[in-house]
């Protein structure tokens, strides 16, 4: 039996990623070919690295609010997709970690036909667990993480990595991914491993098994209802609120009192589906819809890939059951499509929330419909191929607007307009993220100060166009003294009567990062240090003038901080 050692080809679907779109630094396709990093180990531009890590992204002001109806087993927050030239039966997965390890939590395979499309295919692409695990930080070194896989009874070319940056120190880094199998069949245990897939598919299932009958026809099994006869029916509610989707789709399986409780409207208010993305396809929502009439807050992130979710099927969905949503998830939904959007403008009149990030395959054209949203608060439009027009009606048309996500949209041509007509219009503006818009300058800075001084959160890193000489960072400082997270990365201007500002008047901060610096003072680090008592995050990462033994020294002093220091060999 021969053994086929392959790495991946291309890469088809990411999360996120810290570097810019088609650049090669830091982005996820760097992971795509065979290894040139390992087994050095350090922070180098060559590699793989999401947009986040730890735990600071999950306490800024922007983040969203949880989901209290949601998987306690999902803990997944970055994930890629990766294609290998040719079909082998997995043996392992070689995963090159070179900076932080440790991140990686779950690992799964593409069952499909032989097309290389998303949407074609004579039977319905389906994943495939070969593993999943607690992520657990590694050692300060490079290595292969290799976890023990599942055996599936298909070759696969399309395998998919899930991760968990919460517990790590810093971003994690990958160097390659090889998959190693034999194109042979195995049939030691293959059997029984798919046999289990099986039933957890089954186990998960989403939609509604009698979904070929009327609902008022389904026959449930009768039965004694035990001690539920006699307990108040709030009482059956309450409790069956603690259950899961999953759990409570199984659970009107088993008589008529159960099923009308789990079938209660109410017990759908929340639907937080992207813990199951794997099992999220047409059926699924078809089978939800009938109980999903009063649904306030929707998650579909991460669902629909390859096919398995339609347009056609989530605008019924939506038109059915969207009319009192007030949040909308739809992160890396690759079946978004210009008419989705155009039936979530006219049917979810009471939005608040919508998040569309990673949705790269949206046009411009569709973001249009947005501007009928206008009780939007929160609008994450993160690596969208938005333009400068239609971003600034959507602006003057979401006065309620608190929180907005344009990092990594790189069609935006001049930053100074929209950074102006949110001025002009959105004054109860919390956060911004401008995240890699370089377009900016001190005069669009300068124009949002003119009506946004509440403002707890900015990050305007990379944004190299913004100069301390113009006084545009103090200014900002001066004028927004509320402000709890500043991301000044990769900003070579910033200088010490930068700092000096912060530690006066920004006495709330708790994330800053000047990451690349080459002015900055010991002294100025050291007054933001002592004068920012909530400081929580401090990345000084490249800066010039800080070494690692001044650095080591400000760790011990004061403890309470997570000080970065990053470092290439």
């Amino acid at each position: 039996m021969v053994t086929i050692e392959q790495f991946a080809k291309e890469v088809l679907n990411f999360s996120s990623q810290y570097g810019s779109e088609g650049s090669v630094s830091y982005t996820v396709p760097n992971v795509s070919g065979s290894t040139n990093i390992y087994p050095n180990y350090g922070d180098f531009t060559q590699a793989l690295v999401f947009r986040t890590y730890g735990p600071w992204w999950q306490q800024a002001p922007s983040t969203p609010q949880p989901f209290t109806r949601t998987s306690d087993t999902f803990i997944s927050q970055d994930f890629v997709e990766l294609w290998y030239e040719d079909k082998v039966y997995p043996q392992e997965v070689r995963v090159y970690e070179t900076y932080h390890p440790g991140a990686v939590v779950r690992i799964l395979a593409l069952k499909r036909n032989n097309s290389c499309s998303k949407t074609s295919g004579e039977t319905t692409p389906r994943w495939y667990e070969l593993w999943s695990g607690e992520p657990v930080k590694g050692p300060p070194q490079a290595r292969i993480f290799s976890p023990p896989l599942n055996k599936i009874d298909f070759p696969t070319n399309v395998i998919r990595l899930e991760f968990n940056h919460n517990h790590l120190d810093y971003y994690t880094e990958l160097d390659a991914i090889e998959l190693v199998g034999t194109q042979d069949k195995d049939d030691e245990g293959t059997d029984l491993d798919a046999a289990y897939a099986a039933h957890m598919l089954k186990q998960l299932t989403l939609n509604d098994p009698d979904s070929t009958k009327h609902h008022g026809q389904v026959e449930s099994p009768v039965g004694d209802n035990g001690f539920f006869d006699i307990l108040p029916s709030e009482v059956i509610q309450l409790l069956f609120g603690y259950l899961d989707v999953p759990s409570l789709c199984n659970a009107a399986l088993t008589c008529k009192l159960f099923r009308k409780h789990c079938y209660d409207p109410l017990q759908y208010v929340e639907l937080d589906l992207q813990p199951y993305w794997p099992q999220v396809d047409d059926s699924a929502l078809d089978g939800l819809q009938s109980r999903c009439r009063h649904l306030q807050r929707l998650n579909l992130s991460w669902t629909g890939g390859w096919g398995l979710l339609t347009p056609e099927s989530f605008c019924r969905f939506i038109e059915y059951c969207g009319s009192e949503l007030v949040t909308l998830r739809l992160g890396c939904c690759d079946f978004v499509q210009t008419d989705c959007i155009k039936v979530i403008a006219e049917t979810c009149t009471s939005l608040q929330e919508l998040d569309l990030q990673s949705c790269v395959d949206l046009d411009n054209s569709a973001f249009e419909h947005i501007c009928k949203l206008t009780k939007l608060q929160t609008l994450n439009l993160y690596r969208c191929r938005i333009e400068d027009e239609t971003l600034l009606r959507i602006i003057r048309c979401l006065s309620e607007l608190e929180h907005l996500n344009i990092g990594s949209c790189v069609d935006i041509e001049n930053c100074d307009d929209i950074f102006t007509e949110l001025g002009n219009n959105c004054s109860k503006l919390k956060s911004l993220d401008v995240w890699r818009t370089r377009t900016l300058t001190h005069i669009g800075l300068r124009a949002l100060l003119h009506n946004c001084s509440d403002l707890l959160e900015l990050d305007i890193g990379w944004c190299t166009d913004l100069s301390s000489n113009t006084q545009c960072f103090i200014n900002l400082i001066r004028h927004c003294r509320k402000l709890k997270k500043l991301f000044l990365t990769a900003n070579r201007s910033v200088c010490d009567a930068d700092l000096n500002a912060v530690a006066e008047f920004a006495k709330d901060m708790e994330q800053l990062d000047i990451l690349g610096n080459r002015v900055v003072t010991p002294a100025s680090v050291s007054r933001v240090l002592e004068n920012c008592k909530s400081l929580t995050l401090f990345d000084v990462s490249f800066c010039l003038l800080l070494d690692l033994v001044t650095v080591s020294s400000m760790r011990e002093t004061f403890p309470k901080v997570s000080i970065k220091k990053s470092f290439t060999h």
